[in-house]
């Protein structure tokens, strides 16, 4: 971090603990692209070497420009080194934790509905499982009694037994 947004924000900080209100204007003085509220634009212009500096001269511009990108990285950074997330990074993500939301929900559903589909599959599977194998135990038993029957006529029409 640059020594120039250091000394800046320790300056600011030092003047915020004077006062909730000049916390609030310095919040609408950075929403304002760092205009107004004189008090911090004459420190910032001072830190940042832009005391001089013409305020209609396009080369002057391009160093303000060049001095307020550098203070919004370094407070980026400083935000970043103190975990607070920029609102819209933050929206962002609540909005894709939704959509996710959304979809796993869709996702179980689905699964729910394939798995009693499933579940009917494997019902019918079973039920043609049991009359098949009802099936064969019948004809077994039939088999068997045919045998035996074919049992007792050769044992009546055998020739030795007379």
């Amino acid at each position: 971090m640059d020594k120039k947004f250091l000394e800046f924000w320790g300056n600011l900080l030092i003047n915020a603990a004077k006062g909730q209100e000049q916390l609030e204007d310095m919040t609408k003085w950075m929403g304002q692209g760092l205009k107004g509220f004189e008090n911090y634009s004459d420190m910032f212009r001072k830190l940042y070497g832009l005391d001089g500096v013409d305020e209609d001269s396009s080369e002057d511009l391009k160093q303000r420009q060049r001095a307020a990108a550098e203070f919004q990285k370094s407070f980026k950074d400083y935000m970043d080194l103190m975990g607070v997330v920029p609102k819209q990074e933050h929206l962002a993500l609540v909005q894709k934790y939704e959509e996710l939301k959304d979809r796993v929900s869709g996702q179980e559903e689905t699964i729910k509905h394939l798995r009693m589909l499933l579940g009917q599959r494997g019902s019918s599977e079973e039920t043609v499982t049991q009359t098949f194998q009802g099936l064969i135990k019948k004809q077994t038993d039939q088999f068997q009694e045919l045998m035996e029957n074919l049992g007792q006529i050769s044992k009546r029409t055998s020739p030795g037994k007379k």
